[in-house]
């Protein structure tokens, strides 16, 4: 039997508080980041500017938390809740900025720029880390190769920038931003202000969603899938909404890009994390649950990655198959871990 945490009354309601004044403030600061990034995006290559500055501010504090839960002896909790944010960034937050971004633009289309179809055929190519991970499990090679794989994604975004890139090539009638060109400093202080609060709010508020699951008697394991992930992608989620509202080329392709590299960062140096964990730590290898999760991620992260590189425009009916995807996929990780157990602590040798 799963044991719950019994809060007195006072703690009850101040997880709940808690939890509603961070969820408010990260969306501060995701409007932050979000305003940064178009200033900065107009700028600089969209690739860089989403695909690693504002990626590494929302992944980084998931990171964290990811590898709390597997230095704490809770490998399912940490496989869970990266796949399930792998497979939230892919289709919720991917689906949103398709579908707010193409509804708000005249022609209902989006063209994404060749530096960010680059990024998904690198995304689509991550996947050979956890696929390799679901045939080997947890083993030396697919850690190293995950790593140096995301290496390379680093150095090739920095090193191969278009000297001459697609910003113009998409203007409709009316997409043209009259606005005075913002200082570059003015875009720095609100990507600094913006990743400062994500890193102070987002752990009380995923601790006030586990906090306030144990309360309500939820599945740890349905927690780890479901609640935990779209805690801790809430700032991409309200990011790209931001970002994509707009309806401007430019902020999409920072949005688009963002979510990108953030699910390569999951695919392939999460995913070497838990390699290297699992061997030092002598995790056993869970099925189906581990080899389940690990699929999805690549399943999530495929399709993601075809919609963005095989199709010369993007439209909001890629976004509700997105959103199909997400059903999809929730219904598989129920089904095969609704009654998974928690995970075992083994002892220190």
């Amino acid at each position: 039997m799963e044991s719950t945490v019994e809060l007195p009354a006072a703690n009850y309601a101040m997880t709940f508080v808690v939890g509603i004044v961070s969820f408010v403030l990260l969306v501060v600061a995701s409007w932050c980041v979000g305003e940064g990034g178009e200033i900065l995006g107009k700028k600089y290559d969209a690739s860089i500017i989403g695909g690693l500055v504002i990626a590494w501010l929302n992944t980084a504090p998931e990171t964290i938390f990811f590898i709390t839960a597997l230095d704490s002896g809770h490998p399912k909790f940490a496989v869970g809740a990266v796949s399930g944010s792998s497979i939230v960034v892919c289709t919720i937050a991917l689906g949103a900025c398709l579908y707010i971004g193409a509804s708000a633009r005249q022609s209902g289309l989006i063209f994404l720029q060749a530096s960010i179809k680059r990024q998904c055929y690198i995304l689509a190519a991550s996947v050979l880390v956890p696929f390799g991970i679901i045939v080997w499990g947890f083993n030396t090679f697919s850690g190293l190769f995950g790593v140096l794989c995301y290496l390379a994604f680093l150095a090739y975004s920095l090193m191969n920038k278009d000297p001459a890139d697609e910003k113009n090539e998409d203007l409709e009638a009316g997409d043209v931003d009259d606005e005075d060109e913002e200082p570059t400093t003015k875009g720095v202080i609100y990507l600094c202000v913006g990743g400062v609060m994500i890193f102070l709010f987002s752990s009380p508020f995923i601790n006030s969603v586990v906090e306030g699951a144990n309360v309500l008697s939820i599945s740890p394991t349905l927690l780890a899938f479901f609640l935990a992930p779209i805690a801790s992608e809430a700032p991409e989620i309200l990011e790209s909404i931001s970002l994509s509202r707009k309806g401007n080329s430019q902020s999409i392709n920072i949005a688009f890009s963002n979510l990108i590299g953030g699910t390569i960062t999951k695919t392939t140096l999460l995913c070497s994390i838990l390699c290297f964990y699992g061997m030092s730590r002598e995790y056993a290898w869970e099925s189906p649950n581990y080899t389940v999760s690990l699929l999805l991620i690549s399943v999530a992260a495929l399709t993601a990655s075809g919609i963005g590189a095989l199709f010369s425009r993007q439209s909001k009916m890629h976004g509700v198959a997105l959103f199909a995807l997400f059903v999809l996929c929730g219904l598989v990780q129920y089904f095969f871990n609704a009654n998974a157990s928690p995970d075992l602590i083994l002892p220190e040798k």
